[in-house]
């Protein structure tokens, strides 16, 4: 690999880090120092990319213009340029932009941006079709996924948590840390929104989708999940520090920790286990929109994310999932407090302020936080979830949702 080569790879490193500043001048230096086509085209691309997130859509036009150019077979810059042209207001463009080339050449993500395309006309039937065939694509890129492993724990808990009476638990000692924020919910149901909206305060640190739960897991071993009320001190203590030295690396220290994953929804009673006395915020959403927004979402695929391959999966998930959490809770008295995801993102200052008050902290008000009024989609993709309907509303009404 020479200096170019590596220079790119170190402004991937920087890009998939979430550091942008630092991956935008790298491929800025690329675009000058190198005269290799490939290296400048592949540069090009990934600053169409950043200028899609900064909304500078006019400058993204022009690099993944330049891009293609240089290789018309640049997968970053087809994409690039055709999100430009959907976001712009014109799917019907972006469409002609993807037809450059064959669907049967096409991976994953220009798939799920061609089903983005027709949902924008309007084409409901033609973007679920697409979807379906992204996921399709998706789920073959890791076979040797274990489809079994989070439907066996979903069962354990389910028989752990589902007795009538809960038995004492052993003391768990203090903290010389302050508790982390836990957000939890299913996926797409809001967690990453509200974990951002709190994020803007000073004094906190979001952890986007960091497993260190699952460090403290390991820590535990076979008392996970059935014999967590065993647990010693000595135990409880080891899987603290487990935890917060996955933390402590994301984190700044000094803040408190927000620790948004949506599925330690199922990891309630190890939250109970550590940090008895920490706050636990359930992000909910309509679970049919929460359904579809989860299938249609090109996730990477893992031994979770590989539920999510097919709708009716997806929905099947969903309903375990929730039901179980609930049981837990339940079965534990334990305090969470519930969320829409449609009230908080109305009132985001407001949540924000009520929160981060509640944790000791002086409200600050943010301009970047701004009230939304989110659209449910899922009824526009009715006769596609026909056969899920029925109990994914009966839950909607136990959540408090109106009848649609």
């Amino acid at each position: 690999m020479n200096f170019v080569e590596e220079a790119l790879a170190h402004g991937l490193k920087q890009h998939q880090a979430g550091r942008t500043s630092e991956a935008r001048s790298v491929y800025e230096l690329l675009l000058s120092q190198s005269h290799d086509p490939r290296i400048q085209g592949a540069a090009l691309g990934q600053l169409a990319r950043l200028n899609i997130a900064d909304h500078r859509l006019h400058e993204a036009r022009v690099a993944a213009k330049r891009a293609l150019h240089l290789d018309r077979d640049n997968g970053t810059a087809l994409l690039a340029a055709a999100q430009v042209e959907r976001r712009a207001g014109r799917p019907q463009q972006a469409i002609e932009i993807l037809s450059t080339r064959s669907t049967h050449e096409l991976p994953p993500t220009l798939i799920h941006e061609l089903g983005q395309c027709w949902q924008a006309m309007g084409q409901y039937r033609k973007a679920f079709l697409c979807f379906k065939e992204a996921k399709r694509r998706i789920s073959f890129t890791n076979l040797d996924v274990d489809r079994s492993l989070l439907t066996r724990y979903l069962e354990r808990l389910a028989n752990r948590y589902g007795g009538e009476s809960e038995p004492d638990w052993s003391p768990t000692p203090d903290s010389t840390r302050p508790d982390p924020v836990f957000i939890i919910g299913f996926n797409e149901s809001g967690v990453p929104e509200l974990g951002r909206m709190l994020s803007t305060h000073p004094d906190v640190g979001l952890a986007k989708e960091v497993p260190a739960l699952d460090a403290a897991r390991r820590v535990f071993g076979p008392l996970d999940p059935v014999g967590l009320h065993q647990a010693d001190e000595p135990q409880i203590l080891a899987a603290r520090r487990a935890y917060f030295e996955v933390m402590d690396a994301r984190v700044h220290p000094g803040k408190i920790i927000v620790d948004a994953l949506p599925m330690n929804a199922l990891a309630l009673a190890l939250i109970r286990r550590m940090f008895p006395e920490a706050l636990v915020l359930r992000c909910i959403r309509h679970p049919c929109e929460a359904t579809l927004s989860t299938f249609i979402k090109p996730y990477a695929f893992n031994s979770v994310t590989c539920h999510f391959d097919r709708l009716e999966r997806t929905a099947t998930t969903l309903l375990a999932t929730v039901s179980v959490s609930l049981q837990i809770e339940r079965a534990l008295s334990m305090e969470v407090h519930h969320l829409p995801f449609e009230a908080f993102a109305a009132q985001p200052q407001e949540t924000v302020n009520a929160i981060v008050t509640g944790l000791g902290l002086q409200p600050v008000k943010t301009a970047s936080l701004t009230p939304a009024s989110p659209v449910d989609l899922w009824p526009s993709y009715r006769a596609e979830m026909s056969r899920w309907l029925e109990p994914l509303c009966a839950l909607a009404e136990e959540l408090g949702y109106p009848a649609k």
